[in-house]
């Protein structure tokens, strides 16, 4: 790829509504038996994209014993350690601080580190697709996945008509867990399940805080700001008053001009954000490896 690529995963969530499979571990931690931890199943799936010395961490402080004990091996040169859960927008903009200082007009996808996806090659290439176009027209693309029913706890994007043949399409409006009559019309009318990843150049993505979070925004510029023995003790002081906010709800859905991007349903992507999900992708993991198995050895 033309431009240097940036990869952020946002592994801080605490996942209490899957403690009853989980065991209390928070989801990106914990690990099936026989299977890998979904935070390395996503460190894997975003390898081929960029190395791990571009390829960027959030964690909450109180997980530090959870990834010690986690299967992700090797370096982490980037993990940025958050003092206190403060929302998703906070952990972006950490992250955030990292890239901008060093690469602001590099390219940066974000992502969520509890997904699955069973197909990961095509995954992996439409991403390819859309840093190109963010690199040519520095535009701002959200990743949306065509739905196979219509689920009220997902959040959805409906979308305009693609009018440059790139395969973008503009993004019109958020709906987050409609009720099931909503969900029903989102899902006849075209709409998309929104998978909160998102590609944009650094530059860009920090820009929509300046605008839309302000005050945020400056609190962060902060740490840029200072030197780096000091930055730990400034990001501890800076959380214990920081305001939550959530990267879609406060961020994403005041911007306009977004473009969308949309993964075929056969992708396989799932939001594994409640048990029945989480159990049902853990018997669909193993049902592959079977298959996969049982193909080796004939």
């Amino acid at each position: 790829m033309p431009h240097e690529l940036w990869v952020v995963i946002l592994a801080a969530g605490a996942g209490r509504r899957l403690a009853e499979v989980t065991g209390g571990v928070p989801k990106q931690f914990w690990r099936a038996e026989g299977g890998s931890s979904l935070l390395k199943q996503t460190l894997d799936r975003f390898g081929p994209l960029a190395p791990r010395s571009r390829t960027v961490i959030v964690v909450n402080a109180k997980h530090l014993p959870h990834l010690a004990a986690s299967d992700v091996t090797g370096p982490v040169p980037w993990l940025m350690i958050q003092p206190e859960d403060r929302g998703t927008a906070a952990g972006v903009l950490l992250a955030l601080t990292a890239i901008i200082e060093r690469a602001p007009e590099s390219v940066v996808v974000i992502t969520p580190s509890d997904h699955g996806v069973l197909d990961d090659a095509t995954f992996r290439g439409r991403i390819v697709e859309a840093v190109r176009e963010v690199g040519r027209r520095d535009e701002i693309v959200l990743f949306g996945v065509e739905p196979t029913q219509p689920h009220t706890d997902y959040g959805w994007i409906s979308l305009g008509p693609s009018s440059s043949g790139r395969g973008l399409r503009p993004v019109i409006s958020f709906v987050e867990k409609p009720a099931f009559d909503t969900a029903a019309h989102l899902f006849v009318s075209g709409a998309v399940w929104n998978t909160m990843i998102i590609v944009g150049r650094a530059r860009a993505l920090w820009d929509l805080y300046v605008r839309h979070l302000p005050e945020l925004a400056g609190r962060f510029a902060g740490i840029i700001e200072r030197p780096p023995a000091k930055r730990a003790g400034f990001l501890d002081s800076l959380y214990r008053t920081l305001p939550t906010y959530d990267f879609s709800r406060d961020l994403l859905t005041h911007t306009r001009g977004l473009s969308a991007a949309v993964w075929p349903a056969t992708v396989g992507w799932s939001d594994l954000g409640t048990p029945a999900r989480l159990r049902e992708w853990q018997r669909t993991v193993n049902t592959q490896a079977s298959s996969t198995a049982a193909i080796s050895a004939a």
